[in-house]
């Protein structure tokens, strides 16, 4: 349920050289209010007073939901949020919330023509909305001010200018400080200026995640000439494997990569296929796959070795052969029959 309580929007204010109108204004307080029984939930009721305890209303977390909210030309039918801020937002609630006496006080900025323009012709209300928890609790205050519920939990949600008024004519922009001995700082243009740029800057971020996701969705679309595409290439895949490695190369469950790992670890060894890298694992895949027309008058010397086949005319390694073989028969007694080695 979403509450308002108007202030007054009257007093000093000044126009930026933008056209941006900057003020400040008590834009909550607290004591007890009238509301309508339709505003509380409570259409039964004709009138419902409602107490705002001090400590509510300058709780830390009601404090802070005051800062950066939007401004709006009016209430809106919803609450505003990051999905319709654009379409109801004129201007922006600064940073700088402080306590004012009974009130809560904060910069503004209306950077919209048509709220400006409002303003200036005698619409000088604000309201905010706000959500709370009612505690139907009856009671009086110690000022003796009978009340009928309980505000807790105060959360605001945006501040609306408007025609009506309910916190009376104490609401002031731009009247003196009287919370204490020093006065907040002034909010200076610049500052208000960069709150807007902050979420203009963060509104602009979410539009950009929100078409990256929608890319990825349309990315990831299964059509069918995808499916078939697909399946065309893990039948291709499975195929190569068992070329390499056989038919009881396991493929049941394994990604593309773990296929291709397996295979080469089916013809290399487990070993030394475990210290290569997914790229080299690709490479020799790829190299292990026989050719589909081979040429024998030109094989390809790399796919020979890993393959472990000789290649043609390769004297060195008959000259290796030879050599082991004079080795392995080195131990025994040598016949004087023999020709020498």
């Amino acid at each position: 349920m979403l509450i308002t309580d108007d202030v007054t929007l009257v007093g000093d204010s000044r126009t930026t050289a933008d056209g941006y109108l900057v003020a400040a204004a008590r834009i909550a307080r607290t004591g007890v209010q009238t509301y309508s029984g339709a505003e509380m939930g409570r259409p039964d009721l004709a009138a419902v007073r409602v107490w705002r305890p001090e400590d509510e209303v300058f709780a830390a977390d009601a404090m802070a939901s005051m800062a950066h909210r939007p401004v709006t030309l009016d209430h809106p039918a919803e609450a505003v949020t990051a999905a319709n801020w654009k379409t109801h937002g004129v201007g922006q609630v600064g940073g700088e919330v402080a306590r004012d006496g009974d009130y809560i006080r904060v910069p503004l900025i209306l950077m919209d023509r048509a709220a400006i323009d409002a303003v200036t012709a005698g619409r000088r209300q604000l309201s905010v909305g706000y959500s709370a928890e009612i505690d139907w609790t009856a009671g009086t205050t110690a000022g003796g001010q009978a009340y009928d519920a309980v505000q807790r939990r105060i959360r605001a949600n945006h501040l609306a200018v408007v025609d009506a008024a309910r916190a009376g004519p104490a609401c002031r922009i731009g009247d003196a400080w009287t919370g204490g001995a020093a006065p907040p700082a002034a909010p200076t243009v610049a500052t208000l200026q960069a709150d807007i740029a902050a979420l203009h800057q963060a509104a602009e971020a979410k539009d950009g995640e929100i078409a990256a996701l929608a890319a990825r969705l349309r990315d990831a679309e299964l059509t069918p000439a995808r499916l078939d595409a697909a399946a065309a290439a893990r039948a291709a895949l499975v195929a190569d494997a068992r070329r390499i490695a056989g038919d009881r190369l396991a493929i049941e469950g394994r990604s593309g990569a773990e296929i291709r790992r397996a295979a080469v670890a089916a013809r290399i060894g487990e070993a030394a296929a475990q210290e290569m890298t997914d790229a080299a694992i690709e490479g020799a895949f790829r190299v292990l796959v026989p050719a589909t027309t081979p040429d024998p008058r030109h094989p390809d010397p790399l796919r020979q070795v890993l393959a472990d086949r000789p290649l043609p005319g390769d004297r060195r390694a008959e000259a290796l052969r030879r050599r082991d073989g004079r080795l392995a028969q080195a131990w025994k007694p040598r016949n004087p029959a023999d020709p020498a080695p």
